[in-house]
């Protein structure tokens, strides 16, 4: 009776697992994203700023953080890209998660790739006082959001961006012909 027992009981236990395990795959891979993405507050550099995604661009919000070391080794890498493509309808938003604006601070002075006086894109403080979004909660840093000409967010990445994934961003960038659908204003 008891090897009876423990095969039930190891029975049910699996399958509770297997159900358990299923319900999770299902909500870990159902990521949903903000109807109409939305991102305002103050740059690096003291400019008001509101995210434009009616401008017809492709957009990357890059959610980083000082003491994140694969954000930090990809940071150059973003602003490569984004001189990179600029031209052809592309904007980068990069906004630190850091809990606070001294840990900032001391990550511009020792960093060659951002300057507070001179940014090649704009860069926020998630945590300012007059900054909000509609990102939801950023569970893993980095995390990117890439949003289509459309306005819509089409997909996300968390971690590195892998080689494949910035030929995607690129291939997105080009898809919809920078020429007809972007305007600067």
């Amino acid at each position: 009776m008891p090897k009876l027992l423990n095969r039930f009981t190891l029975s049910l236990i699996w399958a509770l697992t297997l159900s358990f395990t299923a319900q999770f795959a299902v909500a870990a891979t159902k990521e949903e994203f903000p109807a109409k993405p939305a991102l305002t507050g103050t740059t690096f550099n003291g400019k008001a700023f509101k995210l434009n995604t009616g401008k017809g661009d492709v957009v990357l919000v890059a959610f980083w953080a000082t003491w994140c070391p694969t954000c930090r080794a990809e940071m150059p890498a973003f602003s490569k890209f984004y001189e990179e493509n600029k031209k052809a309808g592309f904007e980068l938003v990069a906004v630190s998660i850091d809990d606070e604006m001294t840990d900032i601070d001391e990550y511009v002075k020792t960093s060659n790739w951002m300057s507070k006086n001179k940014q090649s894109f704009p860069s926020l403080w998630r945590n300012a006082g007059n900054y909000k979004d509609n990102f939801g909660k950023v569970y893993a840093t980095p995390t990117a959001f890439l949003i289509g000409r459309d306005g819509k967010v089409l997909e996300s990445f968390k971690g590195e961006i892998k080689p494949e994934q910035w030929a995607h961003i690129k291939a997105a960038i080009s898809a919809t012909g920078a020429g007809s659908a972007h305007t600067k204003s």
